[in-house]
């Protein structure tokens, strides 16, 4: 059934949004506070980020938080739960999907860029958006300003005009900042409808920079995105920049219901001068933690990638190499029918002019190889 123009729904609405925190609490932890009031003028309407005609998908964590000097409604605010101190990588969140269908002649979504990511070295603001399952390459959004250091930002949105009818949308966060979601501004007497069901698959993509998306012009071009987007599935990236092999990471990991994981994760340790059998022991402390809870979740463990020889950090104790015979050593002790090696020397070609200056991260044309590759040696998963 078609609902009504958007308006306070009182007692409706509150009861559809208790049922639909739930839903959501039961893989994202969401908060669930009671619906805003939706501020209505002869011209338009404003649709808040607490009503139940938005959908979200893709997050680790989300919940609703006040910030008076940007809105007297709540904003929707996500959250990667772990971090690397002194960059506010916790906060950006690639990939994750702000959704709604509405027959809206005009739609202009509200973003605030906030002060959370604070790196000003590794900062891309990026997103892009998708009508009715597709983009083209002007339906992008960032901040106004370009450069690494920013103030916090509230960004507008507007969308095209599209043909008359029911259309969904899809509003994807860049891989680089920290965004919160505002609401949507639409036409007085647009209806929505409930958005289609986000991806039955939930791939969970977790390693270091290279996951994190880092240095691919926008969230799409990122190699966890490409798989995603060929294979049908959710994404969820935990790719954290900076991040080397540990334990503690596997226990957000497992809380997540992942339906198939890929994990690429050693060029820190490398880079970083950290110990062979210290990568040795920390991976295979991850994925007992993981097993534990999931025991037969399809995971492709890659080795870390090929690197242009140009890049030879000075704090190396071996090889690359070494780290990623260590990968292939664990794939073949644990004797794990679901755990799957997958060679990273193979998913790009060593060509420095795929990669960027920091040669350890591709670059669009980098990871559009290894976005190809990747997603045709894996499986769908079982469900």
């Amino acid at each position: 059934m078609t609902p009504t123009p958007p308006q306070p729904r009182g007692l409706r609405t509150g009861l559809r949004h208790l049922l639909r925190c739930t839903c959501l609490a039961s893989f994202g932890l969401l908060s669930a506070t009671a619906p805003a009031q939706q501020a209505q003028s002869p011209a338009q309407v404003f649709i808040a980020a607490e009503d139940t005609s938005i959908g979200y998908s893709g997050y680790v964590h989300m919940e609703f938080v006040s910030v008076p000097a940007v809105s007297p409604t709540n904003l929707a605010r996500f959250d990667r739960v772990f971090d690397i101190p002194g960059k506010g990588y916790r906060w950006d969140n690639p990939g994750a999907r702000i959704r709604f269908r509405t027959d809206a002649t005009r739609v202009k979504a509200l973003l605030y860029f906030n002060e959370l990511h604070i790196s000003a070295s590794a900062r891309n603001s990026a997103g892009v958006y998708l009508i009715d399952g597709a983009t083209q390459p002007a339906w992008t959004f960032q901040t106004k300003t370009a450069t690494p250091k920013r103030a916090p930002e509230t960004v507008e949105l507007s969308m095209p005009a599209v043909a008359a009818g029911f259309h969904d949308y899809e509003i994807v966060l860049p891989y680089g900042d920290s965004v919160d979601f505002q609401g949507v501004e639409v036409n007085a007497g647009a209806r929505f409808e409930p958005p289609p069901a986000a991806p039955a698959v939930r791939y969970v993509a977790y390693g270091d920079s290279v996951t994190h998306g880092f240095t691919a012009s926008a969230v799409d071009k990122t190699y966890p995105y490409l798989v995603a987007k060929a294979k049908g599935w959710q994404l969820i990236n935990l790719g954290l920049g900076g991040r080397a092999s540990n334990v503690s990471d596997a226990h957000i990991l497992k809380t997540l219901k992942a339906d198939v994981i890929t994990v690429l994760m050693g060029v820190n340790d490398w880079q970083g001068g950290g110990p062979v059998e210290r990568y040795r022991s920390n991976m295979n402390g991850f994925f007992d933690a993981l097993r534990a809870v999931q025991p037969t979740v399809p995971i492709y463990y890659l080795t870390t990638l090929w690197v242009p020889p140009s890049w030879n950090p000075t704090t190396q104790v071996a090889d690359l190499e070494a780290y990623r015979q260590v990968a292939r050593e664990i794939v073949i002790a644990r004797k794990d029918p679901h755990l799957h090696l997958i060679e990273g020397l193979d998913l790009i070609d060593h060509d420095p002019a795929l990669f960027d200056a920091v040669a350890v991260h591709p670059n669009d044309k980098g990871f559009a190889q290894m976005g190809e590759r990747l997603a045709k040696q894996m499986q769908q998963p079982a469900k």
